[in-house]
């Protein structure tokens, strides 16, 4: 049993529970009695780690990555951890690669670590087959997990995420209008947001008359980028690559420079979550801000609320912002 469940049990907010159990802060004896009982019927006891590395009123939440070297990934964890410190949190992270098995024991991990809630960063924690995402909702059923920039439907899981299919479909109109005939869309293992960009792509194309048959091209994840692209590219017929994030657009970019492009006359090209990495190029890279920062302090806001017994919608959709810059063709609205 962890401080969620006695919430529940007991029907008193988490910070009533910290200071009724830590002896911080004003709790009326009637609801101090009440939240003991419980304790002592149900079999609570303080994770040692977590005593041993906090203040009285300290509170944990966990924090899920595949890739902290992913420039997405390593920017949502400094969000995320400013905005927890600002409730009073201290982050456990855990870095779990792509196997699911991983995946699986790091929430265990944190699970046994008492954490309050737990924060997956990115889509990569939804897998294909609903079976092997029940490790996910079974922690649903404990404790918050609130998944970021993912969807998983019929669920316990709070999802809070950007619209990439309108993200992508506002990139390709860009590249469409600029005198595109010929995109290609450049994109790595087809997670729920990969998916939703292949969406937003394929509706631009769509409303501009233009087949996108043999113009997905999927990168291996498991190859360097700065070769596997221009192994991609190599005997493709294009005059604009989208591509779904900023560090795909910089190899696509040196791949055409390398071969004689001119950018954006000959070939537009652009980029996703509007990281530095975009304006780093000798050629500033068109891209759409996913807002990282609103994601990471929009899913803290989500916690302090569900932990608080209030309602918070299952899946919350916002929208990020296009910024055009000069690897695309503008034109006059």
């Amino acid at each position: 049993m962890n401080m969620y469940d006695i919430a529940k049990e007991t029907g008193f907010s988490i910070a009533t529970i910290s200071r009724a159990i830590n002896n911080s802060g004003y709790v009326s004896e009637k609801t101090r009695e009440k939240i003991m009982k419980v304790i002592d019927e149900k079999g609570y006891s303080v994770n040692p780690f977590a005593k041993g590395m906090a203040t009285s009123t300290m509170s944990l939440a966990g924090v899920l990555s595949t890739d902290s070297r992913d420039l997405y990934q390593a920017e949502c964890i400094y969000y995320l951890q400013n905005a927890l410190r600002k409730q009073g949190y201290t982050t456990l992270l855990a870095c779990t690669g792509s196997e699911l098995k991983n995946k699986q024991e790091a929430m265990r991990l944190l699970l046994s670590r008492n954490v309050d809630v737990i924060f997956l960063i990115g889509s990569g924690f939804v897998e294909k087959s609903g079976r092997d995402n029940m490790y996910i909702k079974e922690a649903a059923s404990k404790i918050p997990v609130i998944l970021m920039n993912g969807l998983l439907e019929n669920s316990k899981v709070h999802s809070i995420r950007c619209n990439d299919v309108k993200g992508m479909k506002e990139l390709a109109t860009v590249v469409l209008n600029g005198g595109s005939k010929k995109p290609i869309l450049l994109t790595r293992k087809l997670t729920f947001s990969a998916r939703e960009k292949v969406k937003g792509f394929e509706e631009a194309c769509q409303k501009a008359g233009i087949t996108t048959e043999g113009r997905i091209l999927q990168l291996d994840p498991s190859r360097k980028l700065s070769e596997h692209v221009g192994e991609v590219l190599d005997g493709q017929d294009f005059d604009a690559i989208l591509c779904v994030d900023d560090e795909i657009a910089v190899f696509a970019m040196k791949y055409c420079l390398n071969h004689g492009f001119s950018i954006p006359d000959q070939v537009q090209i652009t980029g996703y979550n509007n990281s530095l990495l975009s304006d780093m190029p000798p050629c500033e890279i068109t891209s759409y801000d996913n807002l990282l920062n609103y994601l990471c302090d929009t899913s803290v806001s989500c916690m302090v609320q569900v932990l608080d017994g209030k309602d918070y919608p299952r899946d919350s959709v916002f929208s990020g912002t296009l910024v055009t810059k000069m690897s695309t063709n503008q034109t006059e609205e």
